[in-house]
């Protein structure tokens, strides 16, 4: 949770409206890493300010709801080299709009058929959010806001079976992520009233670290021809700043992210790169909670897709699978897709 330092309260001499739509509006952050064990952090800062006394009191003046949005609960359903487009939509506010990239690498270690097969996972994350608040009426241009997030972050498990087709993986990680905010005072009101305050809430970067421990269970089974897998899982995010350039802001919140998720891959009888070419269809429910889900105005997120799949004769590179996919995301006022290719040792 992001707390501020208390400080006299920033008056408003008119448009209270422009005040109250500022704290209405929703500007998520992210960062961090999730389910399928890592990946970046993001963390966006909604300043809330206070108005006249007798519209709000001095705790909700006081105070900044922030929220630390994992990177992963938006981006890390596959395991893509991806890139994705996001946007959510806001009532009397501009739209926001995410884009990310994701660079996932999972290394299993042993054989296997072994009864407990340890694995190695990293990644690296990029994500670009863009936002604004609205002008107040014959004041100018709506005010205009970007958020950079870098992440990378490193984690380890275990495929532990239980039984024939099922497996328990519990999993740690630990990712690191810098973010940087800009935001442009575009109009008179905006200027005179939230510049001076600038560097504590609009224009800072921070430097995160987020622990994440993960629980799976995964079922694996036959179908015709082809192979069926059914995951669930659930991840909790814990999220602390180390470094902020704003002496107002420090990041101390979690999260958590259960996911739901079932995929089917058939031969469709084409052979590609000297091995038999599947489809994979899946459907993937994911539901949100603690900060997250708060900064995020949503708790339930879908997502279907599929991914076309080849699994190699002779090993290529250092792959003997390798497949392309996409899907599409949907969540209240939310929606989006992911694009991206990837491969198992």
């Amino acid at each position: 949770m992001l707390k501020i330092e208390e400080q006299p309260k920033i008056r408003f001499r008119s448009r209270e409206g422009f005040c109250l739509a500022f704290l209405a509006s929703v500007f998520p952050g992210m960062r961090t890493i999730f389910a399928s064990l890592l990946v970046a952090v993001i963390c966006l800062v909604r300043p809330v300010l206070a108005a006249p006394a007798n519209s709000f009191s001095q705790d909700y003046a006081n105070d900044v709801i922030n929220v630390a949005v994992n990177t992963n609960t938006l981006f890390a359903s596959q395991d893509l080299i991806s890139n994705g487009k996001f946007l959510q939509r806001r009532t009397d506010q501009p739209d926001t709009q995410y884009e990310t990239f994701r660079l996932p690498v999972e290394i299993p270690l042993g054989d296997k058929d072994a009864a407990v097969r340890p694995f190695f996972q990293s990644s690296g994350a990029l994500l670009k959010v863009t936002s604004g608040v609205t002008a107040p009426p014959g004041d100018g241009e709506d005010d205009f806001s970007i958020s950079h997030l870098f992440a990378l972050t490193a984690g380890t498990g275990a495929y532990v079976r239980l039984a024939k087709g099922f497996f328990c993986v519990p999993g740690l990680a630990v990712s690191f992520a810098h973010l940087l905010n800009k935001y442009d005072f575009n109009n008179s009101y905006s200027q005179a009233v939230l510049e001076n305050n600038n560097k504590e809430f609009f224009d800072w970067s921070m430097d995160l670290f987020t622990y994440s421990p993960s629980m799976k269970f995964i079922y694996e089974f036959k179908i015709g021809e082809g192979e069926g897998k059914y995951t669930v899982g659930y991840s909790h995010l814990f999220n602390n700043s180390i470094v902020s350039t704003s002496n107002k802001i420090d990041v101390n919140s979690a999260s958590g992210l259960l996911i739901d998720r079932i995929e089917f891959s058939q031969p469709v009888g084409i052979e590609v790169a000297g091995g038999d070419l599947s489809l994979r269809p899946f459907f993937q429910w994911s539901n949100i909670n603690g900060k997250a889900a708060s900064g995020l105005g949503f708790v339930n997120m879908f997502e279907v897709g599929a991914d076309l799949l080849t699994k190699l004769k002779e090993t290529f590179v250092i792959f003997s699978e390798v497949y392309i996919g996409a899907s599409y995301v949907s969540a209240d006022s939310f929606e989006g897709y992911h694009i991206g290719f990837g491969g198992h040792f």
